[in-house]
Protein backbone atom coordinates (compact mmCIF):
# COMPACT_ATOMS: atom_id res chain seq x y z
CA UNK A 1 0.00 0.00 0.00
CA UNK A 2 1.50 3.79 -0.84
CA UNK A 3 1.88 5.95 2.25
CA UNK A 4 0.09 8.73 2.23
CA UNK A 5 1.24 12.05 1.52
CA UNK A 6 2.92 14.07 3.57
CA UNK A 7 1.41 17.86 2.65
CA UNK A 8 1.87 21.44 4.47
CA UNK A 9 -0.49 24.33 2.94
CA UNK A 10 1.21 27.83 4.33
CA UNK A 11 -1.05 30.92 4.44
CA UNK A 12 0.20 34.45 5.28
CA UNK A 13 -3.29 34.80 7.85
CA UNK A 14 -6.31 32.68 9.35
CA UNK A 15 -8.55 35.23 8.98
CA UNK A 16 -12.07 34.46 7.31
CA UNK A 17 -12.19 35.00 3.75
CA UNK A 18 -13.04 33.89 0.35
CA UNK A 19 -9.57 31.95 0.05
CA UNK A 20 -8.67 31.00 3.77
CA UNK A 21 -12.30 29.21 3.98
CA UNK A 22 -12.53 27.34 0.59
CA UNK A 23 -9.07 25.99 2.07
CA UNK A 24 -10.42 24.68 5.32
CA UNK A 25 -13.79 23.26 3.53
CA UNK A 26 -11.57 21.45 1.38
CA UNK A 27 -9.23 20.02 3.57
CA UNK A 28 -12.28 18.80 5.58
CA UNK A 29 -13.26 16.90 2.28
CA UNK A 30 -9.76 15.38 2.32
CA UNK A 31 -9.38 11.77 3.67
CA UNK A 32 -6.13 9.88 2.15
CA UNK A 33 -3.39 12.95 2.56
CA UNK A 34 -1.59 14.01 5.86
CA UNK A 35 -2.68 17.74 5.64
CA UNK A 36 -0.84 20.50 8.34
CA UNK A 37 -1.49 24.11 8.19
CA UNK A 38 1.01 27.28 9.32
CA UNK A 39 0.32 30.49 9.42
CA UNK A 40 2.47 33.90 10.12
CA UNK A 41 -1.34 35.18 12.01
CA UNK A 42 -3.30 33.13 13.50
CA UNK A 43 -6.10 36.30 14.01
CA UNK A 44 -7.30 34.51 17.18
CA UNK A 45 -8.99 38.44 18.09
CA UNK A 46 -11.00 38.22 14.79
CA UNK A 47 -13.19 36.31 12.58
CA UNK A 48 -10.62 33.23 12.03
CA UNK A 49 -10.69 29.79 10.48
CA UNK A 50 -8.63 28.52 13.47
CA UNK A 51 -11.85 26.56 14.47
CA UNK A 52 -12.45 24.55 11.10
CA UNK A 53 -8.61 23.37 11.39
CA UNK A 54 -9.27 20.79 14.15
CA UNK A 55 -8.75 18.00 12.57
CA UNK A 56 -5.00 19.75 11.22
CA UNK A 57 -1.80 20.15 13.07
CA UNK A 58 -1.63 23.77 13.33
CA UNK A 59 1.35 25.70 13.46
CA UNK A 60 1.53 29.55 13.89
CA UNK A 61 4.49 32.12 14.56
CA UNK A 62 5.51 35.07 12.69
CA UNK A 63 9.24 33.72 11.44
CA UNK A 64 10.41 32.47 8.27
CA UNK A 65 12.49 30.48 10.56
CA UNK A 66 10.57 28.50 12.59
CA UNK A 67 8.58 27.66 9.13
CA UNK A 68 11.96 26.74 8.00
CA UNK A 69 12.08 24.47 10.92
CA UNK A 70 8.97 22.86 10.61
CA UNK A 71 9.54 21.72 6.95
CA UNK A 72 12.82 19.89 7.96
CA UNK A 73 11.84 18.13 10.69
CA UNK A 74 8.30 17.00 9.46
CA UNK A 75 10.04 16.27 5.92
CA UNK A 76 6.80 17.13 4.01
CA UNK A 77 6.11 15.40 0.35
CA UNK A 78 4.68 18.77 -0.37
CA UNK A 79 4.31 22.24 0.57
CA UNK A 80 1.21 23.85 -0.28
CA UNK A 81 1.53 28.30 -0.22
CA UNK A 82 -1.23 30.47 -0.79
CA UNK A 83 -1.17 34.31 -1.72
CA UNK A 84 1.53 36.62 -2.61
CA UNK A 85 3.55 36.88 0.64
CA UNK A 86 3.51 32.88 1.29
CA UNK A 87 4.00 32.01 -2.11
CA UNK A 88 7.60 33.94 -2.25
CA UNK A 89 8.72 32.34 1.55
CA UNK A 90 8.04 28.87 0.61
CA UNK A 91 10.06 30.00 -2.49
CA UNK A 92 13.09 30.92 -0.81
CA UNK A 93 12.67 28.40 1.54
CA UNK A 94 12.95 25.68 -1.15
CA UNK A 95 16.28 27.39 -2.66
CA UNK A 96 17.79 26.10 0.43
CA UNK A 97 15.84 22.52 0.90
CA UNK A 98 14.79 20.64 -2.42
CA UNK A 99 13.63 17.97 -1.23
CA UNK A 100 9.86 18.61 -1.00
CA UNK A 101 7.80 20.22 -4.07
CA UNK A 102 6.48 23.62 -3.75
CA UNK A 103 2.85 23.87 -4.90
CA UNK A 104 0.94 27.47 -5.77
CA UNK A 105 -2.86 28.02 -5.39
CA UNK A 106 -3.42 31.82 -7.62
CA UNK A 107 -6.73 32.77 -5.53
CA UNK A 108 -6.88 35.79 -8.19
CA UNK A 109 -5.19 38.08 -10.37
CA UNK A 110 -3.15 40.31 -7.94
CA UNK A 111 -2.74 43.93 -8.10
CA UNK A 112 -4.39 44.08 -12.05
CA UNK A 113 -7.73 45.51 -10.15
CA UNK A 114 -8.23 49.30 -12.18
CA UNK A 115 -9.25 50.66 -8.17
CA UNK A 116 -6.28 48.69 -6.38
CA UNK A 117 -3.34 50.09 -5.64
CA UNK A 118 -0.37 48.46 -7.88
CA UNK A 119 2.72 49.32 -6.09
CA UNK A 120 2.86 46.73 -3.23
CA UNK A 121 3.59 44.13 -6.25
CA UNK A 122 5.74 46.29 -8.10
CA UNK A 123 8.90 45.00 -6.70
CA UNK A 124 7.96 41.40 -5.83
CA UNK A 125 6.09 40.97 -9.30
CA UNK A 126 9.24 39.49 -10.51
CA UNK A 127 10.39 37.15 -8.00
CA UNK A 128 6.66 35.85 -7.55
CA UNK A 129 6.68 35.03 -11.51
CA UNK A 130 9.82 33.28 -11.25
CA UNK A 131 8.59 31.65 -7.95
CA UNK A 132 5.79 30.57 -10.01
CA UNK A 133 8.07 29.23 -12.67
CA UNK A 134 10.25 27.40 -10.37
CA UNK A 135 7.18 25.67 -8.76
CA UNK A 136 6.22 22.09 -8.77
CA UNK A 137 2.68 22.87 -10.32
CA UNK A 138 0.62 26.13 -10.03
CA UNK A 139 -3.27 25.75 -9.28
CA UNK A 140 -5.54 28.23 -10.71
CA UNK A 141 -8.73 28.33 -9.28
CA UNK A 142 -10.28 29.66 -12.68
CA UNK A 143 -9.74 29.50 -15.94
CA UNK A 144 -9.81 33.27 -16.09
CA UNK A 145 -6.95 32.95 -13.82
CA UNK A 146 -5.17 30.42 -15.59
CA UNK A 147 -5.15 32.68 -18.96
CA UNK A 148 -4.14 35.46 -16.98
CA UNK A 149 -1.14 33.66 -15.69
CA UNK A 150 0.11 32.81 -18.80
CA UNK A 151 -0.75 35.39 -20.84
CA UNK A 152 -0.15 38.56 -18.78
CA UNK A 153 2.49 36.60 -15.97
CA UNK A 154 4.63 34.03 -18.55
CA UNK A 155 3.86 31.40 -16.05
CA UNK A 156 4.78 28.08 -18.16
CA UNK A 157 1.37 26.62 -19.23
CA UNK A 158 2.20 23.26 -18.48
CA UNK A 159 2.95 23.84 -14.74
CA UNK A 160 -0.93 24.89 -14.47
CA UNK A 161 -4.07 23.03 -13.19
CA UNK A 162 -7.50 25.08 -13.28
CA UNK A 163 -9.25 23.20 -9.90
CA UNK A 164 -12.42 25.25 -9.25
CA UNK A 165 -14.03 26.25 -5.27
CA UNK A 166 -16.48 24.22 -4.68
CA UNK A 167 -19.59 24.17 -2.43
CA UNK A 168 -21.18 21.60 0.23
CA UNK A 169 -24.34 20.59 -1.69
CA UNK A 170 -27.44 20.20 0.53
CA UNK A 171 -30.69 19.80 -0.08
CA UNK A 172 -32.61 23.25 0.38
CA UNK A 173 -36.07 24.21 -0.07
CA UNK A 174 -37.37 26.79 -2.33
CA UNK A 175 -37.51 30.06 -0.25
CA UNK A 176 -38.76 33.11 -2.04
CA UNK A 177 -40.47 35.18 0.04
CA UNK A 178 -42.05 37.56 -2.48
CA UNK A 179 -41.03 40.52 -0.98
CA UNK A 180 -38.63 41.77 -3.44
CA UNK A 181 -35.71 41.60 -1.31
CA UNK A 182 -32.44 41.83 -3.27
CA UNK A 183 -29.16 41.47 -1.49
CA UNK A 184 -25.13 41.70 -1.79
CA UNK A 185 -22.34 40.65 0.05
CA UNK A 186 -18.77 41.58 -0.02
CA UNK A 187 -15.54 43.15 1.33
CA UNK A 188 -16.66 46.56 0.92
CA UNK A 189 -14.05 48.24 -1.93
CA UNK A 190 -14.97 49.87 -4.47
CA UNK A 191 -14.11 47.59 -7.59
CA UNK A 192 -17.03 45.02 -5.79
CA UNK A 193 -20.09 46.86 -7.50
CA UNK A 194 -22.12 48.33 -4.79
CA UNK A 195 -22.24 51.58 -6.65
CA UNK A 196 -23.57 49.79 -9.35
CA UNK A 197 -26.16 47.76 -7.27
CA UNK A 198 -27.22 50.74 -6.08
CA UNK A 199 -27.53 52.67 -9.07
CA UNK A 200 -29.67 49.47 -10.45
CA UNK A 201 -31.73 49.88 -7.24
CA UNK A 202 -32.39 53.55 -8.25
CA UNK A 203 -34.10 52.63 -11.09
CA UNK A 204 -35.88 50.15 -9.90
CA UNK A 205 -37.17 52.79 -7.63
CA UNK A 206 -37.70 55.28 -10.67
CA UNK A 207 -40.05 52.07 -12.05
CA UNK A 208 -41.98 51.98 -8.71
CA UNK A 209 -41.51 48.57 -7.62
CA UNK A 210 -41.57 48.22 -4.27
CA UNK A 211 -38.76 46.46 -2.99
CA UNK A 212 -35.55 46.28 0.23
CA UNK A 213 -32.08 45.96 -0.44
CA UNK A 214 -29.85 44.53 1.86
CA UNK A 215 -26.02 45.48 1.52
CA UNK A 216 -23.40 43.46 3.86
CA UNK A 217 -19.60 43.03 4.34
CA UNK A 218 -16.64 44.41 6.32
CA UNK A 219 -15.42 47.87 5.22
CA UNK A 220 -11.67 47.50 5.14
CA UNK A 221 -10.80 50.88 4.08
CA UNK A 222 -14.34 52.94 4.75
CA UNK A 223 -15.57 53.16 1.63
CA UNK A 224 -19.00 51.97 3.38
CA UNK A 225 -19.28 56.07 4.05
CA UNK A 226 -19.57 56.97 0.08
CA UNK A 227 -21.69 54.10 0.01
CA UNK A 228 -24.30 55.55 1.85
CA UNK A 229 -23.80 59.37 0.73
CA UNK A 230 -24.59 57.87 -2.64
CA UNK A 231 -27.49 56.26 -1.38
CA UNK A 232 -28.53 59.23 -0.35
CA UNK A 233 -28.00 61.87 -3.38
CA UNK A 234 -30.06 58.52 -4.78
CA UNK A 235 -32.74 58.86 -3.04
CA UNK A 236 -32.80 55.36 -2.28
CA UNK A 237 -31.58 55.53 1.52
CA UNK A 238 -35.16 53.92 2.53
CA UNK A 239 -34.98 51.47 0.66
CA UNK A 240 -31.46 50.43 1.80
CA UNK A 241 -30.36 48.20 4.92
CA UNK A 242 -26.52 48.26 4.96
CA UNK A 243 -25.02 45.21 7.43
CA UNK A 244 -21.46 43.95 8.57
CA UNK A 245 -19.60 40.67 7.59
CA UNK A 246 -22.22 37.86 8.17
CA UNK A 247 -19.57 34.66 9.85
CA UNK A 248 -22.49 32.56 8.94
CA UNK A 249 -22.98 33.42 5.65
CA UNK A 250 -25.97 31.11 5.38
CA UNK A 251 -28.32 33.72 7.85
CA UNK A 252 -27.81 36.48 4.72
CA UNK A 253 -28.78 34.78 2.14
CA UNK A 254 -31.95 33.19 4.36
CA UNK A 255 -33.31 36.93 4.23
CA UNK A 256 -33.12 37.81 0.68
CA UNK A 257 -34.53 36.84 -2.83
CA UNK A 258 -32.36 37.33 -4.77
CA UNK A 259 -28.45 37.73 -5.12
CA UNK A 260 -27.11 40.82 -6.89
CA UNK A 261 -23.38 41.34 -7.82
CA UNK A 262 -21.95 43.48 -10.49
CA UNK A 263 -18.17 43.07 -9.46
CA UNK A 264 -15.86 44.53 -12.16
CA UNK A 265 -13.09 41.77 -11.35
CA UNK A 266 -13.49 38.52 -9.75
CA UNK A 267 -10.78 35.71 -8.87
CA UNK A 268 -13.55 33.50 -8.32
CA UNK A 269 -17.05 34.63 -6.86
CA UNK A 270 -17.72 32.37 -3.91
CA UNK A 271 -20.18 34.22 -2.41
CA UNK A 272 -22.13 33.77 -5.49
CA UNK A 273 -21.16 30.08 -5.52
CA UNK A 274 -22.52 29.74 -2.34
CA UNK A 275 -25.75 32.46 -3.23
CA UNK A 276 -27.34 29.80 -5.46
CA UNK A 277 -26.39 26.81 -3.25
CA UNK A 278 -28.55 28.42 -1.21
CA UNK A 279 -31.15 28.37 -3.46
CA UNK A 280 -31.11 32.23 -3.83
CA UNK A 281 -31.05 33.10 -7.50
CA UNK A 282 -28.58 35.15 -9.17
CA UNK A 283 -28.52 38.11 -11.47
CA UNK A 284 -24.25 39.13 -11.76
CA UNK A 285 -21.79 40.59 -14.29
CA UNK A 286 -21.14 39.29 -17.20
CA UNK A 287 -17.29 38.75 -16.30
CA UNK A 288 -15.22 35.62 -15.95
CA UNK A 289 -14.98 33.36 -13.93
CA UNK A 290 -18.39 33.91 -12.87
CA UNK A 291 -19.69 33.24 -15.91
CA UNK A 292 -17.77 29.93 -16.12
CA UNK A 293 -20.49 28.43 -13.45
CA UNK A 294 -23.38 31.00 -13.68
CA UNK A 295 -26.03 29.62 -15.95
CA UNK A 296 -27.73 32.38 -18.12
CA UNK A 297 -30.67 30.72 -19.46
CA UNK A 298 -32.85 33.77 -18.03
CA UNK A 299 -30.08 36.19 -18.98
CA UNK A 300 -29.09 36.58 -14.98
CA UNK A 301 -25.48 37.03 -17.12
CA UNK A 302 -25.74 41.24 -17.22
CA UNK A 303 -23.39 44.15 -18.37
CA UNK A 304 -22.60 46.38 -15.21
CA UNK A 305 -22.46 49.69 -16.98
CA UNK A 306 -26.06 49.41 -17.82
CA UNK A 307 -27.90 49.48 -14.35
CA UNK A 308 -31.26 50.65 -16.15
CA UNK A 309 -31.82 47.31 -17.92
CA UNK A 310 -30.88 45.23 -14.76
CA UNK A 311 -33.17 47.33 -13.38
CA UNK A 312 -35.97 46.14 -15.95
CA UNK A 313 -34.43 42.74 -15.70
CA UNK A 314 -35.17 42.64 -12.43
CA UNK A 315 -38.35 43.63 -12.38
CA UNK A 316 -39.18 40.66 -14.63
CA UNK A 317 -37.82 38.11 -12.13
CA UNK A 318 -40.64 39.33 -9.51
CA UNK A 319 -43.41 39.90 -12.27
CA UNK A 320 -46.30 36.91 -11.56
CA UNK A 321 -45.69 35.83 -8.84
CA UNK A 322 -41.85 35.76 -9.20
CA UNK A 323 -41.96 32.93 -11.67
CA UNK A 324 -38.98 33.51 -13.70
CA UNK A 325 -37.11 34.20 -10.59
CA UNK A 326 -37.72 30.66 -9.19
CA UNK A 327 -37.16 29.04 -12.75
CA UNK A 328 -33.52 30.59 -12.54
CA UNK A 329 -33.23 29.62 -8.97
CA UNK A 330 -33.78 25.92 -9.61
CA UNK A 331 -32.12 25.92 -13.48
CA UNK A 332 -28.36 27.65 -11.54
CA UNK A 333 -29.00 25.62 -8.34
CA UNK A 334 -29.33 22.37 -10.65
CA UNK A 335 -25.93 23.20 -12.64
CA UNK A 336 -23.54 23.63 -9.54
CA UNK A 337 -24.74 20.62 -8.00
CA UNK A 338 -22.96 18.60 -11.11
CA UNK A 339 -20.37 20.86 -11.40
CA UNK A 340 -18.49 22.64 -8.31
CA UNK A 341 -19.31 20.42 -5.07
CA UNK A 342 -16.50 20.96 -2.37
CA UNK A 343 -16.17 17.14 -2.76
CA UNK A 344 -15.30 17.61 -6.25
CA UNK A 345 -12.93 20.08 -5.60
CA UNK A 346 -11.21 18.20 -3.09
CA UNK A 347 -10.95 15.02 -5.43
CA UNK A 348 -9.45 17.26 -7.44
CA UNK A 349 -6.94 18.31 -5.38
CA UNK A 350 -5.53 14.94 -4.30
CA UNK A 351 -5.21 13.92 -7.70
CA UNK A 352 -3.37 16.65 -8.81
CA UNK A 353 -0.93 16.08 -5.11
CA UNK A 354 -0.52 12.47 -6.45
CA UNK A 355 0.23 13.42 -10.19
CA UNK A 356 2.79 16.13 -9.29
CA UNK A 357 4.55 14.08 -6.61
CA UNK A 358 4.84 10.84 -8.84
CA UNK A 359 6.42 13.07 -11.65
Amino acid sequence: MNKKLKVLHVLPTLKKDGAEVQLANVLQEIKNTDIDVFTFDIYENGDSIKSMLKNNNLYFKNSIFYLKNIIDKNEYDIVHSHLPKADLIVGLLRLFNEKFKHIVSVHAKYGSRKSESKLKYVFSNFFWKKTLNRSSGVISISESIKDWLVEEKDIDNNLIKTIYYGVKIKDREQKVKNKNIIGMAARILPWKGFDKVLETAHYLKNENIDFTLKLAGSDDIGYLNNLKKISKELNIDDNVEFFDHFSDIDKFFDQIDLFLFLSESEGFGLVVLEAIENNVAVICSNISPLNEFVSNKFNSLVNRENPEQIAILIKSYFDNNCEILKKAQNIQKEYISKNFSIENSAYRLENFYSNTFNV
